[in-house]
C-alpha cells in the first residue's frame, strides 16, 4: 500500500512539475520556474533518486534500508536540494514548439560536506536500531548542509521543452537527471552508519551460528542457503570421540549442542579502522566453562570398561546442559577485516582465540 501511495504521490507531481501555463511566458522562464517548485516541494520528485541509491545501497549491504526511515531521509535531501543555486540559460529553438534550455548548478557534495559530523557520530553510536541512528544523524547533518555546505565544480543539464497547447512541458528523464546530478554522495549519511551496523550484525550472525545454531542471518551474509549454513553448523562440532560406545553418540551431541547453545556474549559497537573492510569490535564474554569442568569432573572418577566411561561422560555432560557453569565477563577485542577472515579457521587466529573464551575447550 505505501508503495503505492508513492507511486501515485509521484505521478501527480511528474504531471503539476512537466506541464504548465505558459501563456506568453517562454520556455526558459518556465523551466526556472518549475525548478523553484522543485525547491518548494520537490520530495515526490526527489523519491525517485533516492530510490536508486536505496538500490544500490542494498546490493551492498546485507541490512536493508528500512521503509519507515524514507520519509526523514526525503525531508533531508529535500532541505539540502535548497541550498543549490541553478542558473538557467536562456531557450534555444529546436524545431516547431521544441526548446532546449541548458541550467547550469554546482552539485551539493554531502558525502564531504557531513563527513566529520559523520565520523563523529560513528565513534559514540547508541544502538543497533538502524531507522533511529540514521534519524538522529540526518537531523543533526541539516544544519550542518544549511550553514557549511561543500560544493562540486559546476556542472550543466540541458532540458528539452516542448511545447503543450497553451502551455510547456518537459521530459521527465531530464528532470530526474538534473535532481540525480544535483547532489553527490546523497546516501553518505545512511551508508555510513548502515556500515557498521551491517558489520556488528555479521560478527554477531556468525557467533550465533557457530553456537546456538541460529543460521538464517549467516547465510545471507556468507551467500549461503539456510541449508547450506545448517550443514556448515553441524559438520565435525558434535562428532562424538571415536572411542565413545554407540548408545551414547545421541544424548552425547544432544548434550553438547544444549551447552554450547548456553554460550554468553555480546557484540559491541564496531570501530572503523584505517584501510579497507578493517574494524576493532569489542566483545564482552561471559566464558563458558562446562566443558573443561566436566572432564575435570570425569577425570575424578573410576571406571572399569569403555561403556561406563562413555555413560559417566554423557550423564555429567547432561548435567551441565542443564545449568552450565561460567567464568568471570570479559570483554575481548578482535579485529574484523579479510586477513582475519580469510584465516578465521587458524588456531592461532582471533576469531579462534575468542572462541575458546567463548567456550573454554577441554584440554
Amino acid at each position: 500500500m505505501k508503495k503505492m501511495i508513492l507511486l501515485v504521490m509521484t505521478s501527480l507531481f511528474l504531471a503539476f512539475v512537466l506541464v504548465g501555463c505558459s501563456g506568453k511566458e517562454s520556455a526558459d522562464a518556465y523551466v526556472g520556474e518549475q525548478i523553484t517548485k522543485l525547491k518548494e516541494d520537490g520530495a515526490s520528485g526527489l523519491s525517485v533518486i533516492l530510490d536508486e541509491g536505496i538500490a544500490e545501497s542494498n546490493e551492498t549491504y546485507i541490512l536493508q534500508f528500512p521503509e519507515e526511515l524514507k520519509e526523514s531521509y526525503l525531508e533531508f535531501l529535500q532541505a539540502s536540494f535548497k541550498n543549490i543555486e541553478f542558473e538557467v540559460q536562456k531557450a534555444k529553438k529546436d524545431g516547431d514548439d521544441k526548446f532546449s534550455v541548458r541550467v547550469g548548478f554546482t552539485p551539493l557534495n554531502i558525502g564531504n560536506t557531513t563527513q566529520d559530523a559523520r565520523e563523529l557520530y560513528l565513534t559514540a553510536i547508541a544502538s543497533n536500531d538502524l531507522t533511529v541512528e540514521v534519524g538522529e544523524l540526518l537531523e543533526q547533518l541539516k544544519d550542518i548542509v544549511a550553514d557549511s555546505p561543500v560544493y562540486d565544480p559546476e556542472t550543466f543539464v540541458t532540458i528539452e521543452v516542448e511545447k503543450d497547447g497553451d502551455g510547456f512541458k518537459v521530459k521527465e528523464e531530464d528532470v530526474q537527471e538534473l535532481l540525480r546530478q544535483a547532489f553527490e554522495g546523497s546516501m553518505a549519511p545512511y551508508d555510513s552508519v548502515c556500515e557498521i551496523l551491517d558489520v556488528q550484525d555479521f560478527l554477531k550472525a556468525y557467533l550465533d551460528a557457530s553456537y546456538k545454531g541460529e543460521v538464517a542471518q549467516f547465510a545471507k551474509h556468507t551467500d549461503r542457503t539456510e541449508e547450506e549454513a545448517a550443514a556448515w553448523y553441524e559438520a565435525e562440532a558434535f562428532d562424538a570421540p571415536y572411542d565413545l560406545s554407540a548408545s551414547y553418540v545421541d544424548r552425547y551431541k544432544a548434550a553438547l549442542k544444549e551447552i554450547v547453545k548456553q554460550c554468553q556474549y555480546t557484540v559491541g559497537m564496531p570501530k572503523k579502522e584505517s584501510g579497507i573492510y578493517n574494524y576493532t569490535i569489542d566483545v564482552t564474554v561471559v566464558p563458558n566453562n562446562s566443558l573443561v569442568d566436566a572432564m575435570a569432573e570425569l577425570e575424578g572418577g573410576t571406571y572399569y570398561s569403555i561403556d561406563a566411561v562413555s555413560q559417566g561422560l554423557v550423564e555429567i555432560l547432561e548435567r551441565y546442559a542443564e545449568a552450565p557453569s561460567f567464568g568471570e565477563e570479559t570483554v575481548v577485542t578482535v579485529t574484523l577485516n579479510l586477513d582475519s577472515l580469510f584465516n578465521a579457521n587458524a588456531n592461532d587466529s582471533e576469531l579462534s582465540k575468542l572462541a575458546d573464551i567463548i567456550l573454554v575447550p577441554a584440554e
